[in-house]
């Protein structure tokens, strides 16, 4: 029995081999969050630059800054999620140059940003699905132990929930010259921290109907650790005082993460419960590295009263097919000091189907399910206001979710659908 045991573990971890490119794909996700700014826009702000969040995407936005300034963002999700996404302190040094040419501003960033949040939950019912306990016995044709090996379940249920986040944690740079072109470099340093923990369930109709006394059950935990470092460079121009082009980039990252996972499968039928102690497995990947950005925009100023955006984001990775994110938003001045903004946002997914997963053999994994995101939009509003020293700032954003999702290997794919409602407050103190 206790080779059986082993033997089991084995398929379960083969199957899994695959589930390390989604680890890919989900570690790529980012999310339009951080200062209520930032989300009122949804994000379109590369080439408008002058807030925390926008150097994110393009460090030469740090270049817009003229004074010294501390910001805190609060964030509620309907998750029942809260936290802070955001904290920054920017440092403004003007030169000694006593014209509108040359260097006319160094400034300097520390910074603090949650760039995703991976906190939610799935449960998924499917009729008449293929078999996990099919799966081992075709991999193990001869394998004799008591689970319930039909090719079909008359009826699957798949829980999964999951906690974590990515933070990132900001070092930049940027300059004004002659307050047209504005340059700027950067450190970007990543902590991903992600558990997820699912539950599989498959019940079987026999001859007598009997739905409740033969199924198969697994349970998995999955525990992504790790940390990377990257480099961030960019620029803005305005060749006239009405117009910006903006191109900002972000280097593939290097570092390490730590993957464990544990689990077990389980047969139950009317008197027999079986049960092997799968031992817990961690694999180290000491090449990890995630995504190539570029990010480009242009905005329009018209008068003093209004600002247009758009922006365009690629990103690549290693292995997956590349991401596209289009961005729109706009901000509108009724008076000094106050302003409105709107915002509209497109991302597709980087990987759009579950097949021809590439498959890394020196990994070994218990978790057997797949989720892959699919593309996503955003709608964005916002408010605020900006005074001689304190500034404070509110945000509502509508976030529509698309994911794939498949039980293991042999199941059929379910599409997943995940809305959810975000609201931002930022405050901050600044020079005058």
């Amino acid at each position: 029995m206790r080779i059986c045991r082993y033997i089991v573990s084995l398929v379960l971890c083969t199957l899994s081999l695959c589930t390390w490119s989604q680890d890919y794909a989900r570690l790529s996700e980012r999310t339009i969050m951080g200062t209520a700014r930032y989300v009122g826009m949804c994000g379109a702000m590369s080439a408008i630059g002058g807030d925390p969040s926008a150097v994110v995407d393009n460090v030469a936005g740090l270049g817009l800054y003229r004074h010294f300034e501390v910001m805190l963002s609060l964030d509620y999700e309907t998750n029942k999620t809260f936290m802070a996404p955001h904290a920054s302190t920017v440092f403004s040094l003007r030169t000694d140059n006593p014209t509108e040419q040359g260097i006319l501003y160094h400034n300097f960033m520390l910074g603090y940003h949650r760039i995703h949040c991976f906190n939610g939950s799935v449960n998924v019912l499917t009729d008449k699905a293929p078999s996990l306990g099919a799966l081992f016995a075709l991999a193990e044709g001869d394998l004799k132990i008591p689970f319930t090996y039909d090719r079909f379940a008359a009826s699957t249920q798949l829980k999964i929930q999951e906690r974590g986040y990515i933070n990132e944690y900001t070092f930049d740079w940027s300059m004004n010259i002659s307050n047209r072109w504005y340059v700027g470099a950067g450190l970007r340093i990543h902590s991903y921290s992600m558990s997820s923990e699912g539950d599989y369930l498959e019940k079987f109709q026999r001859q007598n109907m009997d739905l409740i006394k033969h199924y198969n059950y697994s349970h998995t935990k999955l525990l992504l650790n790790g940390a990377d470092c990257a480099f961030a460079a960019g620029l803005i121009v305005r060749p006239a005082s009405w117009m910006r082009f903006a191109l900002g980039i972000e280097t593939p990252s290097f570092g390490a993460l730590s993957i464990g996972s544990s689990g077990e499968f389980a047969a139950m039928t009317d008197s027999l419960r079986w049960a092997p102690d799968a031992p817990d497995i961690v694999s180290e990947v000491s090449d990890f590295h995630m995504p190539f950005h570029l990010s480009t925009s242009v905005a329009f100023q018209v008068s003093r009263y209004a600002l247009i955006a758009l922006q365009y984001d690629y990103r690549t990775i290693k292995d997956v097919p590349s991401n596209h994110s289009l961005r729109a938003g706009v901000e509108v001045v009724p008076v000094a000091g106050l302003y409105l903004n709107a915002g509209y946002a497109f991302e597709s997914a980087f990987k759009r189907s579950f097949d021809a997963v590439p498959i890394d053999p020196t990994l070994d994994r218990q978790d057997a399910y797949f989720m892959y995101p699919q593309r996503q939009h955003y709608i964005s509003g916002g408010v605020g206001f900006r005074g001689r020293r304190f500034l404070i700032q509110a945000a509502y954003q509508y976030h529509m979710k698309r994911s794939y999702l498949c039980a293991h290997l042999d199941a059929d794919p379910s599409f997943i659908t995940n809305n959810t409602h975000r609201v931002v407050l930022t405050i901050g103190w600044h020079s005058y």
